[in-house]
């Protein structure tokens, strides 16, 4: 599997937003995952606040590996969010009964507010 890293102008990102009913048009980086020439999945993240990034999509294309899947995307994108030098990054969700909130909570995300989950990068300094 490859992570491809690009935008929100890419057709294969804008298309895969598209099967899931959303349409993304403020700046992202995306990160879709590539499978023997299928994108299989993708995530993507923005500027939350001067220190935060925040997830804003996190597709996946198949239910096989979904965690595996899942794990892999979300700790790429988390290194390129700490490249940004972003302090944390932020996720949220519609409801409590999320499916990936188990999946963010085994990467140590913590909730912050009723539907908003949180990840502080360790400093090594």
């Amino acid at each position: 599997m490859e992570i491809i890293v690009t935008d929100e102008r890419d057709e294969r990102f804008k298309e895969m937003c598209s099967s899931f009913g959303c349409d993304i048009t403020d700046p992202q980086v995306v990160l879709l995952l590539n499978s023997f020439g299928k994108i299989v999945g993708c995530t993507s993240f923005k500027v939350y606040d001067l220190e935060s990034a925040e997830i804003t999509t996190l597709f996946l294309n198949s239910y096989e590996n979904r965690e595996k899947i899942s794990y892999k995307l979300i700790r790429q994108l988390e290194k390129i969010a700490m490249d940004y030098e972003f302090k944390s990054v932020v996720v949220s969700f519609d409801s409590r009964e999320d499916i990936l909130i188990e999946v963010f909570e085994k990467l140590d995300y913590q909730f912050v507010d009723d539907l908003l989950m949180k990840k502080e990068f360790k400093s090594l300094i």
